[in-house]
């Protein structure tokens, strides 16, 4: 046989044998006709999330959903802001249904709301027939031996659960579920007395990085926790703010945390430091500038590709909205289909966006303050609300129960994209842009709070100045 024809078929074969084929056949009547998708994290630091595949639910309820997939892996069903989430097999077809929304607490309807799902598990070796199982015997021998972990002595009794419970599973071959029984026994030491020095030993220490484990980076997560943070005001760590923050250097950041005995590994130490910085972009303990330059350079730098694409996806994480930097462009219709672009509504004034939901409380609350706002602040400031709904005549009938709002009105027909531009989360939110089109507060004040006050410097007439010589006039 032809030695490139036979290299070819081996690759096939290979690659056939662990990329295959999951099928998730199920009912969601409580969503019929809209959408349905299946997502999964990136990386279990920055939790990024990549689409994989999506599907129409019908008019019954009923959708189906395909995609390769090569390993075990932990997924998110998506219903418009409702999320599930179960483990999948290469190669299984699987039956589920989703459940109903909770129609007895209130649903905010501008963020994600966890909802059940049902499985019909054909298997008990499937790893989430095998996880089922586990926690329910994981549970029974928490209640069982309660008052050891109230008192934070429980260590004798998870020393025996995990030698029965090892025992009990011996015949089980994935080795996914076996590190998923030994990160979530791993976890709940971490919560007793156990000392970081053994669970390092026992856990971290010459063991392999799983990445892509749920439970095994839940646990990393949590002891290495603020390491960047707590290591900086010791002795030792001194140096790292000035190695982050003053130089922006990957390689004497590095070398400072080599100092710490549980970061002596240069890949755990790498990964370590991306996490930290990832954390500290957020809570302010670091010099943001120095934070990205580090991060660009891990990129630019490692061998290690798992970390390249983390410390990317923490860079595409981070908000490109700041102070000072030019706000998305849009053109958006108002109640009568006449367009209006951000350069139009910014011409030579200062604009105050509001991104609203007619149905919101809250944004009705805040809608009610702006009339005394624009009354006062008017001539120098473009008062501009943006409404969720999906056409003119939605907008219409709004504004037309509400005469007295006469500023202007648009409704976002962008298909989420100007969300997206914008990087809203929650509704209301709220922009302030100069008339050079850049953003002066983001996100910005809401009307009850203290945008007032900087309205007010904004528009306040500007003091002249007098040269030496020059009088003022009294």
């Amino acid at each position: 046989m032809n030695r490139s024809l036979l290299l070819f078929i081996s690759f096939f074969i290979f690659a056939h044998a662990y990329a295959q084929k999951v099928t998730i056949n199920g009912q969601a009547k409580a969503y019929a006709e809209k959408d349905i998708s299946v997502w999964m994290y990136n990386d279990l630091i920055s939790n990024v999330q990549t689409e994989i595949t999506s599907s129409p639910i019908d008019s019954a309820g009923n959708f189906s959903l395909e995609f390769i997939n090569k390993e075990i892996n932990y997924l998110l069903i998506k219903t418009g802001n409702y999320v599930s989430n179960m483990y999948v097999e290469p190669g299984y077809n699987y039956d589920i249904i989703v459940m109903p929304p909770d129609s007895v607490n209130y649903q905010n309807p501008n963020i994600e709301h966890d909802i059940a799902i049902q499985i019909k598990l054909n298997s008990k070796t499937e790893i989430n027939a095998l996880t089922m199982d586990y926690e329910k015997r994981f549970d029974y021998f928490i209640s069982m031996d309660y008052p050891d972990f109230v008192k934070r002595t429980p260590q004798a009794k998870l020393d025996s659960f995990k030698v029965v419970i090892n025992n009990f599973y011996s015949t089980v071959d994935k080795p996914y579920f076996k590190n998923y029984i030994t990160y979530s026994i791993a976890a709940m030491e971490e919560k007793t007395k156990k000392s970081e020095k053994k669970l390092f030993a026992e856990y971290i220490q010459n063991k392999p990085l799983l990445y892509h484990h749920m439970e095994y980076m839940q646990f990393f997560n949590t002891f290495y926790k603020q390491k960047l943070q707590t290591f900086s005001k010791e002795k030792e760590g001194a140096p790292l703010a000035f190695n982050i923050n003053n130089k922006g250097s990957y390689s004497g950041t590095m070398d400072v945390l080599k100092r710490d005995k549980y970061l002596q590994n240069d890949t755990i130490r790498e990964l370590v430091l991306i996490k930290g910085l990832y954390e500290c972009y957020y809570d302010g303990s670091f010099d943001r500038n120095g934070i990205k330059a580090i991060l660009t350079q891990i990129v630019e730098q490692s061998k290690i590709e798992e970390h390249r694409q983390i410390a990317k996806n923490c860079l595409s994480s981070f908000s490109k909205l700041q102070r000072g930097t030019m706000a998305p462009f849009f053109e958006l219709p108002d109640k009568n289909g006449l367009t209006h672009s951000l350069d139009e509504l910014r011409n030579k004034k200062y604009v105050y966006i509001m991104f609203f939901d007619p149905k919101s409380e809250q944004s009705l609350q805040q809608l009610k303050v702006i009339p005394s706002l624009k009354k006062e602040y008017g001539e120098r400031i473009h008062f501009v609300s943006i409404s969720s709904d999906k056409s003119n005549a939605d907008l219409k009938n709004f504004t037309a129960k509400y005469p007295k709002y006469d500023w202007t009105f648009l409704y976002d027909n962008s298909n989420g994209n100007l969300k997206k531009s914008y990087e809203i989360i929650s509704l209301p939110t709220y922009f302030l842009i100069g008339p050079d089109g850049k953003f002066i507060q983001v996100p910005a004040d809401s009307p009850e709070s203290n945008i007032e006050r900087l309205f007010f410097e904004l528009t306040k007439p500007k003091e002249k100045k007098h040269g030496i010589g020059n009088k003022q006039n009294n």
